[in-house]
């Protein structure tokens, strides 16, 4: 017999945080109606975020479970406890925030008292703000399209990883999508139009209800950097058949399973190695910020880049990407007279 309680519900979750219990199962549920409810439960939060604050939470209840106290509820001294000592262990802000996000949600969600919003903890956190600090932010480099002809370069474009990974690379850098988009985008997500190309975004991280968004990309000038024209030499390799756009490739074949954003991320550090950049920097979202970047310098307007990338906040994109790409054009030390 198939358990349909709201304990059974959670268990099914792909977290260890739930808030499944909070259920109320009338009588006469079916096992599809449980099932439907296990699954949108599931789909409350981004994928992303369910990974972070299950790892979070694990590692609290593990905590607990040293201390022999009560991971749920939590005492708000308790928190104050295991937050010093993760500093002291040399976990920085954004780690310690981590820890509260996860506890506060898995209180949160069952209905429960949030013991982070406790004057204790809140202290606590402060403190450890000023003494511990924040990690520095270790920016991408972004690449213009100099950088994306040369790491084409030693591409052989005539096997199929190097088709794909051609246009993993155009694709990631004439649409600005971020390496989960990417990963994500299925066949069915592209939309040919005279000139381009549609790409629906069925979820991002502007988009947790995944309300979707569209992407457009138009044709390239050129043919060794068109992404229409590479990624439509990727489709021959791939076959046109509905799944997931980029898939992995097992010994130089084309399976159906999705690329991962951190295959991605591998991918494109060793095509930049091998094409002779310095590849310590260079991430999916190198290819993100080299657009913005690329564009500015050109003389694109911000309401344009921000309509591309999708930027909710202008002042993020300003100060992130575009003032750093005209430091040196706009700097008054040009006129000092040195």
């Amino acid at each position: 017999m198939i358990d349909t309680t709201a304990e059974a519900l959670a268990a099914s979750l792909p977290t260890t945080i739930s808030d499944s219990s909070a259920l109320d199962l009338p009588d006469g549920l079916t096992v599809d109606d449980a099932l439907r409810i296990a699954e949108a439960v599931a789909s409350r939060l981004a994928e992303s975020t369910r990974r972070v604050y299950g790892h979070g939470w694990r590692q609290w209840e593990r905590w607990c479970s040293a201390r022999q106290t009560s991971a749920l509820p939590a005492r708000p001294a308790m928190i104050c406890a295991y937050l010093t000592e993760r500093a002291s262990e040399g976990a920085l802000v954004p780690t310690l925030d981590l820890a509260i996000g996860a506890i506060s949600y898995a209180h949160r969600s069952r209905g429960l008292d949030d013991p982070t919003l406790s004057e204790a903890v809140r202290q606590v956190r402060r403190g450890l703000r000023r003494i511990v600090g924040a990690a520095p932010r270790r920016q991408s480099r972004p690449l213009d399209t100099n950088d994306i002809r040369q790491i084409l370069g030693p591409i052989d474009r005539t096997t199929a990883k190097g088709a794909r990974d051609a246009a993993i690379i155009l694709l990631g850098y004439a649409s600005a999508l971020r390496r989960s988009e990417l990963a994500a985008l299925d066949l069915a997500d592209m939309e040919s139009k005279p000139g381009g190309l549609l790409l629906h975004v069925r979820q991002s991280k502007t988009d947790q209800h995944a309300e979707g968004q569209v992407v457009a990309v138009a044709c390239g000038q050129y043919a060794d950097t068109d992404p229409l024209a590479t990624l439509d030499a990727w489709l021959d390799c791939r076959g046109r058949e509905a799944g997931p756009l980029f898939t992995s490739m097992r010994n130089k074949a084309v399976t159906d399973e999705r690329v991962s954003g951190n295959a991605i991320a591998r991918m494109l550090r060793n095509r930049a190695r091998d094409a002779g950049l310095p590849a310590e920097r260079i991430t999916p979202h190198s290819l993100r910020a080299g657009h913005a970047t690329t564009a500015a310098v050109a003389g694109v307007s911000l309401d344009r880049i921000a309509a591309q990338t999708r930027h909710k906040r202008l002042s993020t994109l300003l100060e992130r990407y575009i003032r750093p790409a005209q430091a040196l054009d706009l700097t008054s030390s040009r006129d000092l007279g040195l």
